[in-house]
């Protein structure tokens, strides 16, 4: 039963009842400043192709003609075959990993967790690019052993398992808690009326597991839906174009085409949306039948051959999903020349040496991207705090509204945000834009990396009780002060481990970085993109290992602070 200290809102409650509207006010304006008009801009771009010149004429006229352009068609339907290959290899990769670590002892397990992480820490466009230098012609393997997977690297094939391999940790985490959360019980049973494994499996486990693997399955199908570095690297190679890379070509080649950019942009939307609010509802009919087990997990004592089993299966996913792409990177990044080859004496520490050269290249695109990581987790953290608050403890008129602007960034895609902000800014009639300045891309970091902080701290609010501040209250403290001195010191761990995780993921973003960088603006994905470009390999890779480890590590802190709360 729900017990409250207060019978209603109290006299010094009521005092500060300005905080109220103002937060809500707040919350909103920022929420649509960097969420709101960028979308607003795509879909009126979409509708009206002249509102740039404030006119409505020729209505709808850039949609039949973009749907009807056969390329955008290929486009979109291979953004879709792409996106369900990954997603259906990724489960296959996944599942027999997950079923496979019931079978080992916990403390090996949590370190195959760990390093099944691996490829979450090396962004898409860098892993990429390592098996490029791996398996295409005068590649490692081919110096090693004499013979290249050129083909298979640059084929459809090639493509779903490079991506699979980057995103199956994903499936692997949700499906492995699954099993673990069932526990042996329900085969326990089975077994006593006579079941044998294969139809245990798949009588019991696989369906009580299928809602988790739906699940995580449809995030890996949006995340490689608007995934741009990978296609654009091995997909053009053999010319593979998805949408992202077509929307991408509508901003660089001439003449460039927003109305259309904006139709495919609101097609991409659409989709993650419609993925994400699928994913809301299955995570949450999944968390209601598991929440309320009356079965736990049970000790069993596994045998040794399974355990041996086991720790093969993870070797042997671990080979090509952690220790090739790592190994690829680190050997490029110490190579001297490219066309030097593997040998000792080609090896140095030249490239690192020329990161931290002050005023560098190198060193400038570094001090960018971290310069710019700090100011989004500030700005995401602090908005995200905000949001977290009025919807949580203030809960104003207008909710419903904040709520949906809030969720919003979920569904957006790095591509969608970058063309809306460039449909947004890059307008004559603004006395002062952020547009060709450092400026858009903080915007845009901050738009993409809102929804984790939003989901982090608003869960966090949640679980503290309302009894806490009504404590406060009968005290005589405002909204304020409880807000200040009682829930901000216990949410505040939260809050800076969000603040990492923003952070790391500001400092390597690729799509909007690209797309809004202006002239002379160098990030660290950008120095990485370009040094490909104009044949700088080991220069690219001596900066995406500074990268991998420096996200990385900044990544393991955020988490373990969640999980200690230490502060």
């Amino acid at each position: 039963m729900a017990f409250s200290l207060l019978g209603g809102t109290g006299a010094t409650v009521a005092s500060t009842r300005w905080l109220r509207p103002l937060l809500f006010w707040l919350t909103t304006a920022l929420l649509l400043l960097l969420v709101g008009l960028p979308v607003l801009a795509i879909v009126a771009y979409a509708l009206f192709p002249h509102i740039n010149e404030w006119s409505f004429a020729q209505p709808f006229s850039a949609i039949i003609p973009s749907l009807s352009d056969l390329d955008l068609l290929s486009a979109i339907g291979n953004s879709l075959v792409l996106s369900f290959s990954v997603t259906l290899l990724s489960v296959v990769i996944a599942l027999p990993l997950a079923i496979q670590r019931q079978h080992l002892a916990e403390s090996n397990g949590r370190l195959w967790d760990a390093l099944m992480l691996v490829p979450f820490l090396i962004p898409p466009y860098i892993g990429a690019m390592s098996w490029m230098q791996l398996l295409q012609r005068r590649g490692f393997i081919e110096q090693l052993f004499g013979f290249n997977l050129n083909d298979l690297l640059y084929s459809f094939p090639g493509l779903v398992i490079v991506m699979s391999l980057h995103l199956f940790p994903m499936i692997y985490v949700a499906a492995s808690q699954s099993l673990r959360i069932i526990g042996q019980r329900y085969g326990d049973v089975a077994r006593v009326f006579g079941g044998q494994p294969w139809p245990i499996f798949f009588r019991i486990q696989l369906p009580l597991v299928s809602v988790s693997l739906l699940a995580s399955g449809l995030m890996v199908f949006v995340l490689t839906f608007e995934e741009f570095g990978t296609p654009e690297i091995l997909g053009s190679r053999f010319g593979f174009e998805v949408i992202v890379t077509s929307i991408h070509k509508k901003f660089t080649d001439w003449p460039i085409d927003l109305p259309g950019a904006s139709v495919l942009s609101l097609i991409l939307i659409g989709i993650a949306f419609a993925a994400f609010k699928t994913h809301g509802w299955l995570t949450k009919r999944f968390t209601t039948d598991i929440d309320t087990p009356l079965l736990t997990a049970t000790k069993i004592e596994v045998p040794r051959y399974r355990s041996i089993i086991a720790n093969g299966w993870f070797c042997l996913v671990a080979i090509p999903a952690v220790i090739l792409p790592v190994v690829t990177i680190a050997i490029s990044a110490s190579q001297k020349t490219l066309t030097g080859g593997l040998a000792w004496s080609n090896l140095g520490l030249q490239h690192f040496i020329a990161i931290t050269a002050v005023n560098s290249e190198p060193w400038q695109a570094l001090t960018t991207s971290l310069l710019l990581a700090f100011g989004a987790a500030l700005g995401s953290v602090g908005i995200a705090l905000l949001v977290a608050f009025t919807l949580v403890r203030m809960q104003p008129k207008g909710l419903a509204l904040l709520d949906f602007l809030s969720l919003l960034p979920n569904a957006l895609p790095g591509m969608a945000v970058a063309v809306g902000l460039i449909l947004t800014w890059n307008q004559s009639f603004w006395p002062m834009t952020p547009y060709n300045s450092s400026a858009i891309l903080l915007l845009a970091y901050m738009t993409l990396t809102l929804p984790y902080p939003i989901r982090t701290l608003t869960a966090a609010l949640k679980q503290l009780p309302l009894s806490l501040d009504e404590a406060g209250y009968v005290f005589g403290a405002s909204e304020l002060r409880v807000l200040l001195r009682v829930l901000w010191p216990l949410i505040a761990p939260v809050a800076l481990a969000s603040g990492f995780i923003v952070f790391a993921i500001s400092s390597r973003e690729l799509v909007s970085s690209l797309m809004l960088a202006p002239p002379g603006v160098n990030t660290v994905a950008t120095y990485v993109f370009h040094q490909f470009d104009q044949g700088s390999v080991n220069a690219g890779m001596a900066m995406s290992l500074v990268t991998i480890l420096v996200s990385g590590s900044i990544i393991r802190l955020g988490q373990s602070l969640t999980r200690s709360n230490m502060l």
